[in-house]
């Protein structure tokens, strides 16, 4: 296999930059542009060392001398540490050299392209990954968790992705895959040897498959919870026009990011913005007000609200306490949306609530009754509380995070496991019709490619070639 190298750490000025070279002759490559000698590669062990960029003489005689007038010809690049790995205790299973120079954009390309130079190309993206991969090094579900921690925005993502890197996943798929190997073993058997293995039992065989289908399930369970994690929980800020739905982003954000007037209409485009919240990532969508219109643009924004109110994970539903339409019904517009919203997806917020003199037009009693929370985002009324509120309802989502062994999975791991159960139960059908052993192990063959899939036990270039897309060179 051949070498290849990379810059690792972000481009730009910085204290520390780092340059990666994996492959057989790693080490006779920084030794070819260093002050390094092979006693000096020690295995787990920081050098200092000149980076060097020797410069052949072009008058060098061909004879033993020529190689001192080839070093004598050089330039000292940086001074940095060399880290040496030797296979196959290293990230990808093979001889890496870890060169950490001072940090600087041309500083760190200077260095990898001396690296290049002599010998090494340069990582495609997650590259370095794929080869730990290949080399039996972590899993595939492992290498989604490093993708996971680089991209997590919160201290929920990155735990969950640490679990995954972990092998907590890959453990549990590992598991069941070998017991259906051990049921596919036991069937080949029955088939190759009919004069001295039993038949297998049709119920046992539907039991069994039963039994491993709902282990299956118990993890697709966590699908809902990975994604909230991975792109954070979806709340969209919903409302008549001037219901205080900017305000409320603003205040959710404590900076001004939308605009606020007493124009109805203000806002035509949905907006989105993030903050953390307990350790989630909470992502606010505010929508334009929903009403009707002749505006064709406003009518585009709230067409564009309905889509985000359908597909966020929450919705605010805000009313302006202080209007005078405040406790009329709804109009045709907002009453079918809230009609079509689930209860637990939706929560009524009284907003203005500075603006209400409790005691003339309603009380307090009466505004709770029919919201779940009354705010002010003038006075900072309640605000706190909200946030509170949103947290909760993300959370039955994420009961198990916090489980040290639960393992939150993504997209592609959950249709995995659905085309698993499928096959499972195509099996269990092919033995409930009589049908002959050789039929069952056809659907239980399948069931076991797709859990190897979720580990790269069943590796095809098509899945490398989309997961590692996604990287960045350097990983």
């Amino acid at each position: 296999m051949d070498d290849i190298a990379s810059i690792i750490t972000p481009t730009g000025i910085a204290a520390v930059a780092a340059i990666r070279i994996s492959g057989p002759n790693s080490h006779k490559i920084i030794q070819k542009i260093s002050s390094l000698k092979e006693q000096d590669l020690i295995p787990g062990t920081f050098k200092l060392a000149w980076i060097i960029d020797y410069k052949a003489d072009e008058n060098a005689e061909d004879d033993e001398n020529a190689e001192i007038g080839v070093r004598e010809q050089c330039q000292k690049v940086d001074q940095a540490l060399v880290l040496c790995f030797k296979a196959p205790k290293s990230f990808t299973g093979e001889d890496v050299i870890e060169i950490q120079c001072h940090g600087g954009t041309w500083l760190s390309k200077k260095i990898l392209s001396l690296v290049l130079e002599n010998g090494a190309r340069l990582a495609q993206a997650g590259e370095f990954t794929e080869r730990a991969i290949l080399n039996k090094k972590i899993d595939l579900s492992q290498a989604e968790g490093i993708l996971d921690l680089i991209h997590s925005r919160g201290e929920l993502s990155s735990t969950n992705a640490l679990k995954l890197y972990s092998g907590n996943l890959g453990k549990r798929i590992q598991e069941l895959r070998v017991e259906l190997l051990g049921i596919l073993a036991e069937l080949i058997a029955c088939i190759d040897f009919p004069d001295e293995v039993p038949e297998y039992s049709r119920e046992v065989f539907s039991q069994r498959l039963y039994e491993i289908i709902d282990e299956v399930q118990e993890i697709l369970k966590s699908e809902k919870s990975g994604l909230i994690l991975r792109e954070g929980f979806k709340v969209a800020l919903a409302g008549a026009p001037n219901a205080g739905k900017s305000s409320l982003l603003n205040a959710m954000l404590e900076s001004d990011r939308a605009i606020v007037t007493d124009v109805a209409g203000t806002t035509r485009d949905v907006i989105e913005e993030s903050i953390n919240l307990n350790g989630l990532t909470v992502v606010f969508l505010d929508t334009a007000g929903i009403r009707k219109s002749e505006d064709k643009v406003e009518q585009i924004g709230i067409g564009l609200s309905k889509k985000v109110i359908q597909e966020a994970d929450l919705v605010l539903w805000l009313e302006d306490l202080s209007s005078e339409t405040a406790f009329t019904v709804q109009g045709d517009e907002s009453t079918e949306i809230l009609l079509n919203l689930k209860p637990e997806k939706l929560l009524k917020i009284g907003t203005k609530l500075d603006l209400v003199e409790v005691g003339e037009n309603a009380e307090i009693g009466v505004l709770l009754h029919a919201h779940d929370i009354l705010i002010s985002t003038s006075n900072d009324i309640n605000v706190k509380e909200l946030k509170e509120l949103i947290f909760s309802k993300a959370n039955p989502e994420l009961k198990k995070v916090h489980d040290i062994n639960a393992v939150s999975i993504n997209t592609r791991q959950a249709d995995l496991l659905r085309q698993c159960i499928n096959e499972l139960k195509k099996a269990i059908n092919a033995a409930q019709d009589n049908l002959a052993h050789d039929f069952w192990t056809i659907d239980l063959k399948a069931a076991i490619a797709r859990l190897g899939e979720i580990t790269g036990d069943d590796l095809n270039e098509e899945i490398l070639d989309t997961m590692f897309s996604q990287f960045c060179i350097g990983k």
